[in-house]
C-alpha cells in the first residue's frame, strides 16, 4: 500500500530551478513566492501544486482560488 501524496512546499531557490532559471528570474520567483505562496517564519515556500499549475498553463485556475489579501503593515 502506497503512502498518502503529501503537498510539498517549495523554496524560492526550488521553484526557480523546477521553472528553469533561464525562465525566471529571482524577482519574478520571490513575487510569485509572495502571491501564491506562505510564509513560515521567515521562510518563503510555494506549494507544488502553484509550480504544476505554472508548467501547464494554469494560472487562471490559481489566481480564482487565491483569496485576495490586502496590504500588511503599511
Amino acid at each position: 500500500m502506497n503512502a498518502p501524496r503529501r503537498s510539498r512546499l517549495l523554496t524560492v531557490q526550488e521553484l526557480r530551478e523546477a521553472l528553469g532559471p533561464d525562465v525566471v528570474g529571482r524577482d519574478l520567483a520571490y513575487e510569485l513566492a509572495r502571491r501564491y505562496g506562505v510564509r513560515l517564519g521567515k521562510r518563503l515556500l510555494v506549494p507544488s501544486r502553484v509550480v504544476e499549475a505554472l508548467l501547464e498553463g494554469r494560472l487562471e485556475e490559481l489566481d480564482a482560488k487565491t483569496p485576495e489579501v490586502g496590504t500588511r503593515g503599511q
